[in-house]
């Protein structure tokens, strides 16, 4: 990693990968105290709040476990380079964002539960939306004696020359929620296609044809709502409506809460009263958090929903059921099962075929998109 990166990267990030090394090189001991906050907020000259942060990362990720009044541990079920008798037990996780985003807890949940019925166990790595941190995190797990790996990218980016050694060392790969045309690799995803033509047949049953597809993703780099537009697209076509610029509408700036709700006219709140003046009826939001958003934006300059704008998403949240958002629901605890299968089978079977997991998904109307 070149000096610029290293100098731009979060501290405690910094310190969790120290102090990853030196678990995994056997430092510390199973009987004694991990390193306090104190400690280590003098040894990298950073905050206590640092400190914390990069232990409770660890804590999360079930390499440290906290005794109540004693302090943190190091968890023995973490493997170690004198761990060479006994095969890896642990499976990692890499993720783009917090687990509490989404539903993707439903399916952490579900595979650390079909991990644990045959005694293996799972670390969650979050990388954010870099894909430095996405290769380093996974150029650190590859020397690492872990028995398989679970990604979910953020782009399609897959960074296969780090893959490829996982899979020379035998350590089976299931991606998720981007579909890979590389033929040696797992892939469990939900089927996004069909989730762009359902919104678009319940608008068209809505009466709408001026609809637009409104993404904050690069088409060229994300397939899984690649696939949702052309989804879209083949809907539009087969009610005999031609595919133009309009229906495309990427974000023109970076989404936040305050884009979305300011009192001071933003570039986005902009954008949806141009697109009502152009006679859009109907949005397709790449993902909930932008039919939140959108959803928030429209209450906020006076656009009504669904009289204006009906609006769809992606994902079936929480958040967008409260706020009666029409989405589609996919089945991430089947996402669960099926990678825990999956990864299950090639640790028993190193020559197992590779599987390309396509999951169904559901439309569920809301009061969004009825009028």
């Amino acid at each position: 990693m070149d000096s610029q990166n290293t100098k731009n990267r979060p501290k405690y990030e910094m310190i969790e990968e120290a102090l990853l090394e030196r678990i995994h090189t056997g430092d510390f001991s199973f009987d004694e105290a991990f390193c306090t906050e104190k400690m280590l907020s003098e040894q990298y000259e950073v905050s206590r709040i640092t400190a914390k942060r990069a232990i409770e990362d660890l804590e999360q990720q079930g390499i440290l476990y906290r005794k109540r009044g004693v302090g943190s541990f190091v968890s023995r079920n973490f493997p170690s380079d004198d761990d060479t008798a006994e095969a890896p037990r642990m499976i990692s996780l890499l993720v783009p964002f917090a687990t509490t985003q989404g539903n993707i807890s439903e399916a952490i949940g579900t595979l650390s539960a079909v991990l644990a019925e045959q005694g293996y166990f799972l670390s969650i790595h979050v990388t954010g939306s870099s894909s430095p941190k996405e290769r380093a995190t996974l150029e650190l797990l590859r020397s690492q004696n872990i028995a398989g790996l679970v990604y979910y990218p953020k782009r399609d980016n897959i960074h296969l020359e780090e893959l490829n050694d996982f899979m020379f060392a035998g350590r089976p790969i299931v991606i998720i929620d981007k579909q890979t045309d590389c033929p040696y690799l797992n892939n469990v995803v939900c089927d996004n296609y069909d989730g762009g033509r359902q919104t678009v047949r319940h608008l068209l049953e809505q009466g709408h044809r001026n609809i637009a597809f409104y993404t904050a993703a690069p088409l060229s780099e994300t397939s899984s709502v690649r696939d949702r537009f052309a989804g879209f697209l083949h809907e539009m076509k087969a009610a005999g409506i031609a595919p133009n610029p309009q229906q495309l509408v990427t974000c023109c700036q970076e989404l936040s809460d305050d884009a979305a709700l300011s009192t001071e006219r933003t570039p986005f709140q902009e954008q949806l009263l141009a697109m009502h003046r152009d006679g859009i009826t109907a949005i397709i939001a790449e993902n909930d958090r932008i039919a939140e958003l959108i959803f928030l934006a429209c209450r906020t300059i006076g656009l009504r929903i669904p009289e204006d704008f009906c609006l769809c998403g992606f994902d079936d949240t929480n958040v967008s059921r409260s706020l009666g958002i029409t989405s589609i629901h996919q089945d991430f605890a089947g996402i669960g099962r099926e990678v825990g299968r999956v990864l299950l089978a090639a640790l028993e079977n190193p020559a197992a075929e590779t599987e390309k997991i396509i999951l169904p998904v559901t439309l569920v109307p809301r009061s969004s998109s009825l009028r």
